[in-house]
């Protein structure tokens, strides 16, 4: 719901009218995925997608003779329409209608010529030419682009200016070029040939024409600062100072100082929590009260928008407003699509990137996404508010998400969660991912939050890069639910085990024995493995179990360990012992949890403390990194020198140690 009113000057401090104002028409039968299109001066194509719930097709009378559109009909669901244009010396415009049935919807498809007098483009335009650029990638062409001021970042003492942005309504949304409607304005400002000195020239609101170059620096748009000119500037009718504020949970009201000098002032607000409680004026400056409602849901932000007119001319200011969440704690069900802003979440770069202002950044299509641009040591978690388990004794958590370009998964893309406010922070594995190929989203699968039931917990999403290799990570429509976990993999049993014995029950897939030592085995999938320790088992190396399985499992010294296991009502399949994983001893360790009770094979590892007929307890060491070696069978396992390990990765409470089973385990080289 939107409110707007206007307030005479002369009846400032006496009168207030109201009118609603009207919402922006959408139709869900016909929607694109982008309304701008930009075509470069040497030709070639553009392309949206088109979700239909029936036939469509391009209106043709609006089809210019220089674009071409195909398909120029199709049936109902998705479907890929392409725009396509030959090279130009003169700057094109259409504005193409898609009919489906009674609805329309306008797709504006602009190809600029680069001129001496560029056209001047609004600030939605000049971000459809920067949207298809790769990073640090300049469009061709000189453009003019004319907006009003909607930020000021910094000013430089050194270079004597500001960074500042711009927008077609005044108005400061989104973070990148995906999903923002600003343009920023880096440095570099110049009218009519002279710099600007001091930098404050421009107030939040002025209306300016900006001529330069157009790129996208690292997913932001902007003109670049050599060729950054102010080709006009008109000063905005109206200031506000603050034009930022925060409140708590329980609201109440902010003032905002406005100094305006146009015949009226008027006022809207996007939220019904947020309004005008009240104005004062005190000699040329009014006291605007802006008073926000308690708080009884999540973090919000909501915006005023101050205007003011004379004559035809017409300036307005935004204040923006950020309140706390109405509760300590989220409670169940909790979610978060991650669509429409960070719900609240923390993002923190520990280990930044340079020339990367956040590695975590909000998109309202892809939802949360994480990527270093390149190949450098990086780390930055995304925190989530507290999560209420208080009353619950068991939760689920899940999400939908997708990676691709990473080196390993398991040390590069981690999930913990604390329930002591991030003092300690325990993790977990995540059954479900995507292939890597595509930018398909998976399901996580069902993540068992039992182990924290009764306390307030916080998630945290870790995102690793390094030299040899970066990914990019998103995430959206996460939830956490009372309930529990549908078991599929090993990853979701382990996540599932609390420290009593409990029963469970699962379905496995392609669940692999890859060894047996007596009444121990061990058994692994695509995500994970875990240890079986029960006399009489049966199993043995090769073993492959597909289907529902049952049992019981407990942690044992701070690791799952089943204590029966039942597959009588899944398919069983002798083969062949599985080959083991190969990884570095750093490797190990940088996703121990994932590689725990799994075969692993380490290369090259010297042991600096040997395993003896009177020694159980050794080391190993690779490049500077050492773990503890445990002989599992007392007086038989005999190894030293420097060669090849087999081996099972255990913990004993907080040591990490390998576990040695056989002294054919160790090739010396």
């Amino acid at each position: 719901m939107k409110f707007r009113y206007i307030i005479s000057a002369l009846l400032l401090c006496a009168a207030v009218f109201s009118c609603q104002q009207p919402e922006v028409e959408s139709y869900s039968e016909i929607q694109v995925s982008d309304s701008y299109l930009s075509i470069g001066v040497n030709g070639g194509s553009a392309s949206l997608d088109l979700n239909t719930t029936a036939a469509w097709e391009v209106d043709a009378t609006t089809v210019p003779e220089w674009l071409t559109v195909s398909p120029m009909s199709g049936a109902a669901g998705t479907s890929k329409v392409t725009f396509t244009a030959p090279a130009t010396k003169s700057t094109n415009k259409a504005e193409v209608k898609l009919n489906c049935g009674n609805k329309t919807q306008y797709v504006n498809i602009i190809q600029y010529a680069q001129k001496t007098d560029p056209v001047t483009l609004t600030v939605a335009e000049a971000l459809a030419v920067i949207k298809p650029l790769a990073a640090k990638e300049v469009a061709d062409g000189i453009y003019r682009v004319k907006g009003i001021v909607c930020k000021i970042n910094e000013i430089s003492a050194q270079y004597g200016n500001a960074t500042y942005f711009i927008s077609d309504d005044g108005t400061y949304t989104g973070s990148n070029k995906n999903d923002c409607n600003w343009l920023q304005v880096y440095r570099g400002l110049w009218l009519n040939g002279d710099a600007f000195k001091t930098g404050n020239e421009f107030a939040m609101g002025d209306e300016l024409v900006i001529e330069g170059a157009l790129m996208d620096y690292n997913g932001t748009p902007e003109t670049q600062e050599k060729n950054a000119y102010v080709i006009s500037h008109k000063r905005s009718l109206i200031s506000v100072t603050p034009s930022e504020f925060e409140v708590g949970k329980d609201g109440g009201d902010v003032i905002a100082k406005v100094l305006y000098s146009g015949d009226d002032l008027s006022f809207s607000s996007d939220a019904d929590w947020l309004t005008v409680s009240g104005m004062n004026r005190v000699k040329d400056t009014t006291m605007v009260s802006i008073h926000a409602a308690p708080n009884v849901a999540e973090a919000r932000n909501g915006v005023i928008t101050l205007s003011s007119s004379k004559g035809k001319d017409a300036s307005k200011v935004t204040v923006s407003v950020a309140q706390a969440a109405g509760f300590s704690a989220m409670p169940l069900p909790y979610e978060e699509t991650f669509l429409g802003g960070k719900g609240g979440w923390e993002t923190v770069d520990v280990v930044p990137v340079d020339g990367v202002a956040s590695i975590w950044i909000q998109d309202s299509k892809y939802g949360m996404k994480a990527t270093a641009t390149k190949k450098a040591a990086a780390q930055a978690e995304l925190i989530s508010p507290n999560i209420d388990l208080a009353a619950v004794s068991s939760a689920v958590l899940s999400f939908e998400h997708v990676q691709r370009y990473a080196g390993s998964i398991w040390q590069e893309l981690k999930l913990f969660v604390t329930k002591d406010n991030g003092e300690t922070w325990e993790e977990l594995l995540i059954p479900g991912w995507s292939t890597g190929k595509d930018w398909n989203y998976a399901p996580s699968g069902d993540i068992s939050l039992k182990k924290f039931a009764g306390n307030l917990i916080k998630i945290k999403f870790q995102y690793n890069a390094n030299e040899n290799a970066y990914a990019t990570w998103e995430i959206k429509n996460l939830k956490v639910a009372e309930g529990e976990p549908v078991i599929t993999t090993i990853a979701g049993l382990i996540d599932n085990t609390v420290a009593a014995e409990s029963a469970w029950t699962g379905t496995f897939t392609d669940a692999v024995v890859s060894y047996v030592n007596g009444n121990n085995a061990f058994i692994e999938d695509a995500t994970g493995g875990i240890q079986l320790y029960k006399s009489g088992h049966g199993l043995t190396a090769g073993m492959k179990v597909s289907g529902t399985v049952s049992g019981k499992v407990k942690l044992y010294n701070g690791y799952a360990e089943l204590t029966d296991v039942d597959g009588s009502k899944a398919t069983i399949e002798a083969g062949a012992a599985p080959e083991p994983t190969v990884l570095t001893i750093e490797g190990l360790l940088n996703s121990y949890l994932r590689w725990q009770n799994c075969q692993v094979k380490l290369e090259g590892v010297k042991f600096t403390k040997a395993l003896t007929a009177d020694n159980r307890n050794g080391e190993i060491e690779q490049s500077g990194k050492t773990l503890a070696a445990y002989s599992q069978v007392k007086g038989k396992v005999l190894m030293d020198g420097t060669g090849d390990l087999i081996c099972w990765p255990t913990r004993y409470n907080a040591t990490l140690q390998v576990g040695c089973w056989d002294s054919a385990h160790f090739t010396v080289k």
